[in-house]
């Protein structure tokens, strides 16, 4: 907790402004409308805070107090004291939208650094320095696609969260765009092949295919999708940007435009967020780009400079030449992602992705040998986390796990909206091999009690 003062230059400022009391400031607001007193408790010292604040946090529940195996997006990765240290710099955490790059160079610099890795990691021409999310950062790339398309019709995945597809559909429903959803195959667990070929028509905008999708399973199709698309029409490719590290990026595949959260590299979970969601395109669209990008320039004594180079919101051009209404970057985590990215390095990274999938693998494999478990529940490729099918109701599994102290996994049933018994178990480096150990012997007992 930080000391701010807030009295020590009152008077004073309000003897400068001519004023006597802070309650002159609002003098040509009628006093039938001012609020007389707020609906909140009186004032308490600040021991009293910090004891209801500790009350408050004893009763959370966070990955140090708990044995957790979800994922969903959000994983708990190691990250270096080194990063916080960094970050932890005034000019970084204090700047607000560098307007006047003459006095933001430093923040500046951090986010083209951070443009400049996440790049290089996706292998993509143009990174922006971040969106709000990953969920935000799909909604954008629709808009995008139909923007450079002029076509009214996305394709998305069924096999993709609600939470992502509540946030695209409020996103469109004022561009008039046409979300229509691509069946996935319930044998693989990845999408339809079939059914993608026959909804590919020339009226389409884009594709958004997940690489690995909501189960964690990579998609084989990822790769020819691009060949089945028009020249305008837009291939986007969520990721998860640990996996890179082991995996083809979307660059090489020809992804036009690429999405995801940089969370797992670089951000604590924080409840959930904040995090820091990743957009990039091909050098051909970027133009139609939402956010903001920085460049690298010199400045008129012919020094080293970095700048705004575009930045597409109505707040800096023309209302109708605006690609988002987006109104910033999330500046401090991305910054941290470069700074995690930076210390663990293109082989450090490399040897994280793989101990982590090695681990994942060698899990499925100690649950697929339990009992009325069957580890992955469908065949093909994972990175971090896997399907996983039980013989009896998962909801009521992954209840018994929580009462002894595990949470299992996540249940995919609402999800998928099928009666398939799946949920999905994520793991990282963060876990040991002890805590393997307790999730095979809680879900033995709590199937056990189940049946």
């Amino acid at each position: 907790m930080h000391y701010i003062p807030n009295d020590s230059l009152e008077e004073d400022i309000l003897k400068r402004m001519g004023l006597s009391s802070i309650d002159d400031l609002f003098s040509d607001i009628p006093e039938s409308l001012r609020l007389k007193r707020l609906n909140i408790p009186e004032g308490i010292s600040e021991l009293e805070v910090m004891r209801e604040f500790n009350e408050m946090m004893n009763g959370s529940t966070c990955s140090s107090s708990i044995l957790s195996f979800l994922g969903g997006g959000c994983y708990d990765h190691y990250i270096p004291a080194l990063s916080g240290h960094i970050l932890s710099r005034s000019e970084l955490y204090t700047s607000y939208t560098p307007y006047q790059p003459e006095l933001s160079q430093g923040m500046l610099q951090s986010l083209f650094e951070y443009q400049s890795l996440m790049g290089d990691l996706l292998k993509m021409d143009a990174v922006n320095s971040s969106m709000y999310d990953w969920a935000t950062a799909i909604s954008e790339s629709v808009l995008m696609s139909a923007r450079v398309s002029r076509k009214k019709i996305f394709l998305l995945p069924e096999i993709i969260s609600r939470d992502k597809i509540g946030v695209v559909e409020n996103y469109v429903r004022g561009a008039n765009i046409d979300i229509k959803r691509i069946p996935f195959n319930r044998e693989t667990g990845t999408t339809d092949e079939t059914e993608l070929e026959r909804m590919i028509t020339p009226d389409i905008a884009g594709v958004y295919l997940e690489n690995p999708n909501m189960m964690g399973l990579f998609e084989p199709v990822i790769t020819r999708v691009k060949s089945l698309l028009g020249p305008r029409q837009m291939l986007v490719v969520g990721i998860n940007p640990l996996s890179l590290g082991m995996v083809s990026p979307p660059g090489s595949y020809g992804a036009d435009i690429v999405v995801g959260d940089a969370q797992p590299v670089g951000l604590h979970m924080n409840y959930g967020g904040p995090t820091a969601g990743i957009f990039a395109s091909t050098m051909d669209i970027v133009r139609k780009m939402p956010g903001r990008i920085i460049g690298l320039t010199k400045d008129a004594e012919g020094n080293m400079a970095f700048c705004m180079t575009l930045s597409t919101r109505e707040q800096h051009i023309r209302r109708e030449r605006a690609t988002s209404n987006i109104c910033t970057n999330e500046a401090l985590s991305a910054i941290s992602v470069a700074i995690h990215l930076a210390t663990l390095g293109k082989n450090g990274l490399r040897e994280l992705s793989i101990q982590v999938a090695s681990r994942a693998r060698n899990l499925a494999e100690r649950i697929d040998l339990l009992e009325g478990f069957d580890a992955p529940a469908y065949g093909g490729h994972f990175f971090n986390e896997f399907p996983v099918r039980c013989d009896v109701d998962v909801q009521s599994l992954l209840d018994e796990g929580k009462k002894r102290g595990v949470l299992i996994g996540i249940n995919m049933c609402p999800e998928i909206e099928c009666t398939d018994k799946i949920f999905t178990i994520s793991t990282t480096e963060m876990h040991t091999m002890e805590d393997y150990d307790q999730l095979l012997k809680i879900l033995k007992e709590s199937r056990e009690v189940l049946q």
